[in-house]
């Protein structure tokens, strides 16, 4: 029974991930967590496996279908978000460590998703100034808090990505979605190897990627191609809606972690 959730959580996590840029893993840790089934730590690797298969595959695509990427965007920002999932995995391990119990962990992970979500939402269906970043080193930095922040949450970023993306360099949000899911694909891969590095995978509950990866990879692939198809307000009543939701689950997981 449990495989056959996490396929479909998985599925329409990457689905959503894919088609609007925000990533999948801002879906499946939250709703893993609310299942309850996994450790804290399985969790977060369970999610980083799903986005990085995601990120791969609609990457692949991407590049396949010639969509126009800016290079030299993707790979600054790229470069800062490895850092910062090294950075980011290290805090998350020293904050599991300190803490007496995970669900106070899981509850700051929450609180500090939710409020970074409620902000994009306010950003997203506003009308704010928008800037065309050229200076590397401020790039190079952004990268760099997305990666923490990623990373440290145990999701993709891709709604924070989406919002960056779209403040720091006046992309459309369709655009910000394929830019997204490039440098997700840097960060989660940092992200899996820095586990494996601390942890081993010793204890992880790894036969569930037998159901994780199959589905993520087809999420991914239906996912980047309506992105293609679809409009840009489309793309954008989608975003906003989805979310909204990931917020509301973000609160619930805060108060009853906190409860």
């Amino acid at each position: 029974m449990i495989f056959i959730i996490y396929a479909i959580v998985i599925f329409v996590a990457t689905l959503l991930g894919s088609f609007v840029g925000l990533g999948g893993g801002v879906i499946i840790k939250p709703v893993l967590d609310v299942i309850n089934v996994h450790t804290l730590m399985e969790i977060s690797f369970f999610s980083s496996c799903g986005v990085f298969a995601m990120s791969l595959t609609s990457t692949t695509r991407y590049i396949i279908k010639k969509v126009p990427i800016k290079p030299s965007i993707v790979l600054l920002i790229a470069s800062g978000s490895i850092c910062g999932g090294i950075l980011g995995n290290y805090l998350f391990n020293l904050a599991l460590t300190s803490a007496k119990e995970t669900e106070i962990v899981m509850g700051i992970q929450s609180a500090i998703l939710c409020a970074f979500l409620v902000c994009v939402i306010i950003f997203v269906s506003g009308n704010f100034k928008t800037y065309e970043i050229k200076n590397p080193v401020i790039i190079l930095l952004s990268g760099l808090i997305l990666g923490t922040t990623a990373a440290f949450l145990g999701v993709g970023g891709g709604p924070i990505n989406v919002a960056f993306l779209t403040l720091l360099f006046s992309f459309s949000m369709k655009d910000s979605a394929v830019y997204s899911v490039a440098i997700i694909f840097f960060s989660q891969l940092s992200n899996i190897i820095t586990t494996f590095i601390n942890t081993g995978f010793k204890g992880f509950d790894l036969k569930m990627l037998i159901v994780i990866i199959p589905c993520a990879v087809i999420g991914g692939l239906l996912g980047s191609k309506l992105n293609r198809k679809c409009n840009e307000n489309i793309i954008k009543v989608t975003f906003i809606i989805a979310v909204s939701l990931v917020a509301m689950l973000s609160l619930y997981n805060s108060v009853t972690a906190f409860i």
